[in-house]
């Protein structure tokens, strides 16, 4: 025989005064349950935001430009471990090459694993020499700020708005360039593009000369050091903590705590 509600029920001489009990109680159970589920669906959002990859050398959270340096007076070997970490981690990256002028080969927001077929030409042969490439009809000098503004037009073009740019040269940059360099870094800074370098063994000179333009926390490490290619939060010994969702798992925690605190079931007592 099924059990009626009414059956159910506690029976009390005071309705009055348990009906705005009941109320007070549902209005808590409500409130209670619309918190939880609030702060459910903002940790997922947060945990979503997070990046999951380690470091990256695309910021995250924004469309980038590969730029790499082809010009004579860098070892096209060098290039073959920082396009290598792209391909696997699978970033979403437009491609500049430069020289004495920059040359846009992939649109922002390619699939990195586009970039694979750029390894043949960066990595030795068994002799130890490398494969012939598409790119000495044009090598000549470093015109650093052709890349740059190769890789600003396209991210503009697209009507991006969180960009940024991985710089992969030897940054020998001529006197007559250093004033081009400058005004084209204002302008990505202008456009607020991210800019990250990874430096092919720059004399100490060239690259105290970067870093006055752009700052020593833009730098990854360089290639072929120990740990490879790192980016500035790698190269730190304690990593980023996501102190956004902790929060809110915190405050999701607190809640279902007080929910189970204020509104146990209801036991009888014999």
């Amino acid at each position: 025989m099924l059990r009626t509600p009414e059956a159910a029920s506690v029976p009390t001489s005071e309705p009055v005064r348990m009906r705005a009990a009941h109320g007070r109680t549902t209005l808590l159970r409500l409130s209670l349950a619309a918190g939880i589920c609030v702060l459910l669906a903002l940790a997922f959002v947060v945990a979503r935001a997070e990046d999951e990859r380690e470091a990256p050398l695309v910021p995250t959270g924004t469309t980038g430009m590969l730029v790499l340096d082809l010009s004579a007076s860098v070892f096209e070997g060098a290039l073959d471990e920082t396009v290598a970490k792209l391909v696997e981690t699978d970033e979403r990256i437009g491609l500049v090459v430069f020289s004495d002028a920059g040359y846009e080969l992939l649109p922002p927001g390619s699939p990195s694993r586009e970039l694979a077929s750029l390894l043949r030409f960066f990595r030795a042969r068994p002799d130890a020499t490398l494969p012939p490439n598409p790119w000495d009809t044009f090598r000549g000098g470093t015109r650093i700020s052709s890349g740059i503004e190769a890789a600003r037009t396209a991210l503009l073009r697209e009507n991006v708005r969180e960009g940024s740019l991985v710089l992969v040269s030897d940054l020998e940059i001529l006197p007559d360039e250093v004033t081009r360099v400058a005004r084209s870094l204002a302008r990505v800074r202008e456009d607020g593009f991210a800019i990250r370098i990874v430096p092919i063994s720059p004399s100490e000179e060239k690259r105290a000369l970067v870093e006055q333009l752009t700052g020593s926390g833009v730098f990854a490490s360089e290639p072929g050091t120990g740990g490879g290619v790192r980016t500035a939060e790698e190269r730190s010994l304690v990593p980023p903590i996501p102190w956004l969702f902790v929060f809110v798992s915190g405050l999701l925690v607190v809640l279902v705590t007080a929910n189970e605190w204020a509104l146990p079931r209801l036991v009888e007592r014999r």
